[in-house]
């Protein structure tokens, strides 16, 4: 994992995308691109509620704010990404070339393209990682932006907590299921486990279903890697898999949530269903999702 795509939308949440990404970024030594979309004002509208009740002059009206609420983002990302690097001392490199590869750092890509989802996606496909902020507001994006990066950019996509900062335990956890979406969840984020000083394997019950053994066996080969996993079981006692799981992972004050995206047959249930959804309501550790 040498390189990391950085969403940056101009907005309150670019802070914890930021730190997020960084402290991905600096076990590892990746470069981050941090990429933002200035969103053509039509493409805006279509995703900007209530815009497509305007009538008459409130349509020109929503059209000039929208205009002015882009042009002001992509001043505000910019301003941002370049406070950002020389607060945290990143040296910005568009190549490899003269740097180390223990060294974070960063480059500045903005684009202004007629499909910013198809552009996203690209730059997605191009990087081992996208970092992305919770799908609070639409920024003039479709809602269903995070979604379709999970599903269709074939990468790993690590979401920012929702609020600030919080104290690093360097404790990571893996909800772990036997199905091929927590398998490629793991793979993915092998390197991330690595600079984890603590990394717990959390197997739920699901009905009869007993996974104990199995994650045993998971923790066993992990050790190949030099990653220390403790195994800790879920029993059932009422509560969701998604319950038990999220709770655990507030007790553990777990830094990372590695959690695969498991599939219903619609995309909306299928990403932010079960686990996935009790994780993002409570916005308060980042998760890596891996479909």
């Amino acid at each position: 994992m040498r390189t990391i795509l950085v969403l940056a939308g101009g907005s309150k949440t670019d802070e914890q995308v930021f730190a997020t990404a960084l402290a991905a970024a600096r076990p590892i030594g990746a470069n981050l691109e941090f990429f933002h979309v200035r969103i053509a004002t039509s493409e805006a509208a279509r995703n900007t509620p209530h815009v497509d009740f305007a009538r008459g002059a409130a349509i020109a009206t929503s059209y000039r704010v929208i205009d002015r609420d882009m042009t002001a983002r992509s001043a505000t990302a910019l301003r941002d990404f370049k406070a950002f690097c020389a607060r945290e001392g990143i040296p910005l490199a568009v190549g490899p070339a003269g740097v180390s590869s223990k060294v974070v750092s960063a480059c500045w890509c903005e684009e202004q393209p007629e499909d910013a989802v198809s552009a996203i996606m690209l730059h997605a496909r191009h990087n081992d990682l996208t970092v992305c902020g919770r799908p609070r507001s639409s920024n003039g994006l479709p809602r269903s932006l995070l979604e379709q990066l999970v599903l269709e950019s074939g990468r790993p996509v690590l979401i920012a907590p929702a609020h600030g900062p919080r104290r690093p335990s360097g404790t990571a956890v893996v909800c772990w299921k036997e199905s091929p979406e927590a398998v490629r969840a793991l793979a993915v984020a092998m390197p991330l486990l690595k600079a984890s000083r603590h990394v717990v394997i959390l197997s739920a019950e699901e009905g009869r279903e007993i996974r104990g053994e199995a994650a045993n066996g998971l923790a066993a080969r992990l050790k190949w890697h030099d990653i220390e996993a403790m195994m800790q079981r879920l029993p059932a006692d009422g509560r969701s898999v998604a319950q038990r799981l999220s709770q655990a992972a507030t007790d553990l004050d777990a830094d990372l949530v590695v959690l695969g995206a498991f599939g219903h047959s619609r995309v909306r249930e299928n990403i932010l269903g079960g686990c996935t959804r009790q994780f993002l309501e409570e916005g308060d550790r980042p998760i890596l999702l891996m479909h």
